[in-house]
């Protein structure tokens, strides 16, 4: 039986995998070229790699980064994908109909997803490196040390592992595409602020650790992770309880509206008053977020009111 899941899953989204690992290469392919074209037009010695990757940091510049931003793009693509993908094609309802446990096909879906997201980074880091190795010319240092690496590694690692386990969860419980990638784009974009945040409070002493550059990569790493381990367990028991009966709708778990709905308004608020000039601007954020919140989540109800008091009006 688990065989059979496996084999099951695997010929669902095979293609999916292949096709996200050929474009991530591809983009490190397109973006070694761009580097190796300006370093061309130097003249003289000159360093690609700087002494910097020595130190137990990440790793991150414009001709190189030790792990590429793209990375983090294509496990927020996998992630929002395979979840997604089957419940609009309606293959969660055969796997659930053919009598497979739900727990064996969430994990089995959920460790092919993650294996392959390590096999397309691991290709696609060794297409990057490999084509520098290659390709540059004498003139050209290209050093590497183990320190910058392992941080850079571990760093993007993880944080491709959160960017996965958010889009995964979020594609769970939200039934509807559009919305989704919506909700998971403005989402992601937001947290630029928490980390701003973070940053502000930790240069003005406001969290009393005086962490260094790799303290606070790690302790990012070590957020993200634990932030992917609760999601994938939290996702487990909801995937348990998933109906079909709510396919099509915003939140495929009603009872979720509420806490959704208090976590975004706080969230929002939260973010926008921290980074705000006044206590006007946190006001207004409140309440924007508290509306649109409202009216988004329960859009609905709101606007079948709204066609049956029209029709009622014309009639």
């Amino acid at each position: 039986m688990q065989n059979q899941v496996t084999k099951l899953i695997w010929r669902r989204h095979r293609r999916t995998f292949v096709l996200a690992g050929l474009l991530s290469m591809l983009v490190a392919v397109a973006n070694d070229l761009i580097t190796l074209h300006g370093l061309n037009q130097t003249q003289g010695h000159y360093e690609l790699v700087k002494a910097s990757i020595n130190h137990w940091e990440v790793y991150n510049t414009s001709n190189f980064p030790a792990y590429s931003f793209w990375l983090l793009i294509v496990a927020w693509l996998l992630g929002l994908v395979l979840m997604n993908q089957d419940l609009t094609d309606n293959f969660n309802q055969f796997l659930f109909s053919s009598g497979f446990s739900r727990q064996r096909v969430y994990w089995t879906k959920l460790w092919q997803g993650l294996l392959a997201m390590l096999v397309i980074v691991s290709l696609t880091l060794a297409v990057q490196y490999g084509i520098f190795w290659v390709s540059l010319p004498a003139r050209i240092g290209f050093h590497l040390a183990w320190p910058g690496l392992i941080t850079s590694w571990g760093y993007g690692l993880a944080g491709s592992l959160g960017m996965f386990a958010m889009c995964w969860f979020a594609a769970l419980i939200v039934g509807q595409t559009g919305a989704l990638v919506v909700t998971l784009i403005g989402f992601t974009l937001s947290l630029s602020g928490v980390a701003a945040i973070f940053e502000q409070l930790d240069s003005n002493g406001g969290l009393g650790w005086n962490l260094s550059g790799a303290q606070v990569a790690w302790l990012s790493a070590g957020s993200w992770v634990m932030a992917a381990l609760i999601l994938f367990i939290w996702g487990a028991y909801l995937y348990q309880h998933l109906s079909l009966e709510h396919n099509g709708e915003y939140l495929l778990f009603p009872g979720l509206r509420v806490p959704v709905y208090i976590v975004f308004v706080v969230y929002v608020t939260g973010i926008n008053g921290f980074n705000g000039t006044d206590t006007y601007s946190t006001i207004i954020s409140f309440l924007v977020s508290a509306a649109f919140g409202y009216f988004w989540l329960w859009r609905p109800g709101i606007m079948a009111k709204w066609h049956r008091w029209r029709s009622q009006r014309e009639g």
